[in-house]
């Protein structure tokens, strides 16, 4: 099983980009093969509506390529989902938005669920995200911000994993049983937060390469009526 991640940021090394397949693989079934590439352009993170608009024409031409590459599964590597509806429409193979999926997941385990986000100007785009996603008003507990951006989150993860932890108390006061991690930066601290918190924490990494292989396994898609190809 060949699975394609699509991290939205350009700019990044493949030194870097290796530490994260190799990551990621660690997640993923024996025979699955995990590869992980960046855009050619665009923004380096995404921190806002704007980033993600610049991000996509080139998400959409690196998911074009997996699918002729022969890849099996596209995951658009951002908790913002940026382009998953333009990708389905293009491509005939899965195309997972980790932050739908780590939400839904969210929902079933408990009653209403915290997001923890990067930083103060991103809780407004996140709750609304939760909106837009389609879950209910009452689902949301709140949406707290840990104050480090995206490109900084993996540079010390110690002090990462104690600000999502001061954070994270705060949810459960907010009234959480879970809490979702926005950020891929993240990826890795979801069961560290999860020991220390007591509650379930849903890191949108390894949701995501889960969920992908069970598409695959399952020979299951997005479904082509509601993601119709665009007219030519």
């Amino acid at each position: 099983m060949k699975i394609k991640v699509i991290i939205p940021n350009s700019g990044m090394n493949r030194t870097t980009l290796n530490e994260r397949e190799k990551m990621l693989s660690a997640y993923a079934w024996p025979g699955t093969d995990i590869s992980v590439d960046c855009i050619d352009g665009g923004p380096e993170s995404i921190e806002s509506s704007y980033d993600e608009v610049l991000a996509c024409p080139y998400i959409v031409d690196k998911a074009i390529k997996a699918e002729k590459d022969g890849y099996e599964a596209i995951i658009i590597y951002c908790g913002s989902d940026p382009a998953v509806s333009a990708v389905r429409e293009v491509v005939k193979i899965p195309v997972i938005g980790p932050g739908k999926i780590s939400k839904l997941i969210a929902s079933d385990l408990g009653y209403k669920f915290s997001v923890l986000t990067v930083l103060d100007s991103c809780v407004v785009r996140d709750r609304e995200a939760v909106y837009e996603k389609g879950f209910e008003v009452k689902k949301l507990a709140s949406v707290r911000a840990i104050g480090i951006p995206v490109s900084n989150v993996r540079d010390n993860l110690d002090e990462s994993l104690s600000a999502l932890y001061q954070a994270g108390k705060k949810c459960i006061e907010d009234g959480a049983d879970c809490i979702v991690l926005s950020c891929l930066g993240m990826a890795g601290l979801g069961e560290k937060l999860q020991e220390a918190l007591g509650i379930p924490v849903i890191d949108p990494a390894s949701i995501a390469i889960q969920y992908s292989q069970m598409l695959v396994k399952l020979n299951l898609s997005q479904s082509c009526i509601a993601y119709p190809s665009p007219p030519e």
